[in-house]
C-alpha cells in the first residue's frame, strides 16, 4: 500500500534532509536535490496503475492524481535543475531554499489527491506558505518587499475566500467529500448558501491558475522574485490547480449559471493577459501576463468536458509547465548575476550562445501557439473540443488571441537573434545547461509533431474520475 504514496514519501524526506543541511550549514546539495527529484519521479512509475484511499477516503491514489504527481515531481527536478546556478549571494541559504520548495511541493501532492474539500484546503496551505517565504529569498531588494506583501495578502485572502466557501458547501450538502456534494448539485440549483460557496471555492482556485479577475499578483511576484523561484512559482502550483480545475469541474458544470461566467472569465483572461504582456519590456514580467492569458485557454476544457475538452486541458497544462521551466531556464542563463531582465538584455543572444537562441526560439514559438510546436498542438485539442461542444464566441476569441500573443513572443525572438555588439563576450554555461536545452527543446518538439503518448495518459488518468 506504501507504494501508492511513495513519491510523497520521498519528498518528505528530501525536506527532512534539506533541513538538516540547513541546520549543519551544508552546502553541496545541489546533487542531492536532483537525487531527489529523479527519485520522486521515478517513484510515481511504480504506482501509475495501483489505486488505493487514505485517510478515510480523504486521499486518493489512483490514475489520476499519478499523472499530475508524476508531472509535479518532473517540474520539481526540472526546476532544481534549473536553480543550480543560485547566485553567490543567495548560497548561504541553499538549504532553506531547498527546504521551503520541497514542502511546498509535498503539500501541491496533497491537492493532486484530495478528494474532500478540508484534506485540499491543507494540501493548498502547505504549499503556499513556503512559496511565500522563498518568494523573498534575494536580500537588500526594495521593490521584492511590495511583492512579497502582495502575494502573501492575496494569497491570504483568496484562502479566506476558499475555507468561507468550503463552509457554505459543507452547510448546503452536509459533506466535504466530492463524491457526496456534486450528485447533488442538481438538488441544490435554487439554494443561495450552495451557489454562494461554489462561488468562493471557485475565486480560490482562480487565484492559484492566475485567471482574471484574480491575477493581479502575479506580474509582480514573477517581477520582484529571483527567477529560480518563480520558475517552482510559475510551474508547479499551475499543475495543481488545473488538477483541482479538472477534479471539480462537474461541481460548477452542473449549475448553469456558472458556464457563461467561465466562459467570460476565460476570454478575459486570454484577452487581457496577451494586451498587457504587447507592453511589457522586461522577460519575468511578460511571462507573467503571458500565465495569465495560458490560464484562459486551459479554462476553455472545462467548457467542453464530454467533447475532449478535460484531457485537453490535461495536456495543454502538462505542455505549459514545460515551455515555462524552458522559458525561465533560458532567464537565469541571461540574468547572471542580475535580478531584472529586460528585454534588452537578450539582444545579440544568437552571438553570445547560439544554443540558448535556438531554445529561446523553440520555447516561445510553442508559447505562442504557432506550429510545429506543443504548444500549437495543445491549443489545437482545446479549440477543437470546445468547437465540437457547440461554443463560437470562445473559439474565435482563442483564435484571435493566439495571432495577438505572437507579436510580442516573436518580438523577443527577433530581438534575441539581431543586434548586439561584434565584440559580445560568450555566455559561460554550466556543463548541465546545453544538454538540458537540446533535451527540453526536442521534447517540446516532439509533443508537438507526436502528442499521441501524452494524451493517451491524460485521456487515461480523465477516465478514472
Amino acid at each position: 500500500m506504501f507504494n501508492g504514496i511513495l513519491p510523497e514519501i520521498i519528498i518528505s524526506i528530501a525536506a527532512l534532509f534539506f533541513f538538516g543541511c540547513a541546520l549543519f550549514d551544508y552546502k553541496k546539495i545541489f546533487p542531492w536535490a536532483v537525487g531527489f527529484g529523479v527519485a520522486a519521479t521515478l517513484a510515481n512509475l511504480v504506482s501509475l496503475h495501483e489505486q488505493h484511499a487514505f485517510f478515510h477516503g480523504a486521499f486518493m491514489v489512483d490514475g489520476f492524481s499519478r499523472f499530475f504527481s508524476f508531472l509535479i515531481c518532473a517540474s520539481f527536478l526540472l526546476a532544481c535543475v534549473i536553480a543550480g546556478k543560485l547566485r553567490q549571494t543567495d548560497q548561504e541559504k541553499v538549504g532553506e531554499f531547498f527546504f521551503f520548495v520541497s514542502i511546498g511541493t509535498l503539500g501541491l501532492l496533497l491537492v493532486t489527491g484530495a478528494t474532500e474539500l478540508l484534506t485540499l484546503f491543507i494540501g493548498l496551505e502547505i504549499s503556499s506558505y513556503p512559496l511565500f517565504i522563498v518568494a523573498s529569498y534575494r536580500k537588500g531588494l526594495g521593490f521584492q518587499f511590495e511583492s512579497v506583501a502582495k502575494y502573501m495578502v492575496f494569497g491570504a485572502v483568496s484562502m479566506a475566500f476558499m475555507l468561507y466557501g468550503i463552509t457554505y458547501m459543507y452547510g448546503a450538502f452536509g459533506s466535504t467529500f466530492f463524491a457526496d456534494i456534486i450528485p447533488a448539485i442538481p438538488n441544490h440549483l435554487d439554494d443561495p448558501m450552495a451557489i454562494l460557496g461554489v462561488i468562493l471555492f471557485m475565486a480560490g482556485l482562480l487565484y492559484k491558475l492566475a485567471a482574471f479577475p484574480f491575477h493581479f499578483w502575479a506580474p509582480d511576484v514573477y517581477a520582484g522574485a529571483a527567477a529560480e523561484v518563480v520558475a517552482f512559482i510559475a510551474a508547479l502550483p499551475k499543475l495543481a490547480a488545473v488538477a483541482l480545475l479538472v477534479r471539480v469541474s462537474s461541481m460548477f458544470m452542473g449549475m448553469d449559471g456558472l458556464v457563461p461566467v467561465l466562459t467570460i472569465l476565460s476570454i478575459l483572461s486570454m484577452t487581457l493577459g496577451n494586451l498587457m504582456a504587447l507592453a511589457q519590456n522586461e522577460l519575468k514580467r511578460l511571462l507573467a501576463y503571458s500565465a495569465v492569458s495560458h490560464a484562459g485557454y486551459i479554462m476553455l476544457g472545462l467548457l467542453a468536458p464530454g467533447d475532449g475538452g478535460l484531457q485537453a486541458a490535461l495536456f495543454y497544462g502538462a505542455v505549459y509547465a514545460l515551455m515555462t521551466l524552458a522559458a525561465f531556464l533560458i532567464a537565469i542563463e541571461v540574468a547572471g548575476e542580475e535580478h531584472d531582465i529586460p528585454l534588452e538584455n537578450l539582444r545579440g543572444l544568437w552571438k553570445r550562445s547560439p544554443s540558448l537562441a535556438i531554445m529561446l526560439a523553440v520555447t516561445f514559438i510553442s508559447l505562442a501557439g504557432l506550429p510545429p510546436m506543443a504548444g500549437f498542438t495543445g491549443k489545437l485539442f482545446l479549440i477543437m473540443s470546445v468547437w465540437k461542444a457547440g461554443y463560437f464566441w470562445p473559439v474565435l476569441a482563442a483564435v484571435l488571441n493566439t495571432l495577438l500573443g505572437s507579436f510580442y513572443y516573436l518580438r523577443v525572438i527577433k530581438i534575441s537573434l539581431v543586434g548586439g555588439k561584434e565584440e559580445e563576450q560568450p555566455l559561460v554555461l554550466p556543463i548541465y545547461v546545453r544538454p538540458l536545452a537540446v533535451a527540453l527543446g526536442l521534447l517540446i518538439l516532439f509533443l508537438g509533431l507526436m502528442p499521441g503518448s501524452l494524451l493517451n495518459l491524460a485521456g487515461a488518468a480523465i477516465a478514472v474520475l
